[in-house]
């Protein structure tokens, strides 16, 4: 689906082949930042390594504005009902199990749900987030990514 340069020629003709058969694993990680508008369209591949890191700079001025315009109430709420699913997460899975303590996955999914809860206050944070969250996070490997994906 990919031309000359690494731009996408046929986002539909994609989409449809992923509805109809899936996506193989060792795609997923490509695949679903096309699936989940992360890329505005006609990227090349160097454009879409440039958005990516752009994206990820402006994830962590997000993380810190947000923690430091809540209220430390807000922020240890937020991060309480947050922690309760996170440790619920699927933890028979490789990239979630091992000991809970200074865990960097469970840390990443912690990050960004907390950003997610503080940048949507009216939603903030419901339980099974981290479900839908979980997933992205392990395939993609990147909490700023996961983020968007996320929103």
């Amino acid at each position: 689906y990919l031309g000359p340069g690494g731009r996408l020629l046929r986002p539909q003709e994609l989409r449809l082949h992923v509805f109809h058969g899936g996506v193989e694993p060792g795609l997923r990680k490509v695949v679903w930042r096309y699936l989940l508008n992360i890329f505005p369209p006609d990227l090349t591949g160097q454009e879409r390594l440039a958005h990516l890191r752009r994206k990820s700079r402006e994830y962590a001025a997000l993380k810190s504005a947000l923690a430091a315009r809540a209220s430390p109430a807000e922020l240890a709420a937020v991060a309480a009902a947050v922690r309760k699913d996170v440790v619920r997460t699927d933890r028979a899975h490789p990239y979630f199990g091992g000991p809970e303590e200074g865990h960097p996955h469970l840390a990443a999914l912690q990050a960004l749900l907390t950003a997610f809860a503080l940048g949507h206050p009216r939603l903030s944070y419901c339980q099974g987030m981290s479900d839908v969250a979980a997933p992205l996070l392990a395939v993609l490997d990147d909490e700023a990514q996961a983020f968007l994906c996320f929103c």
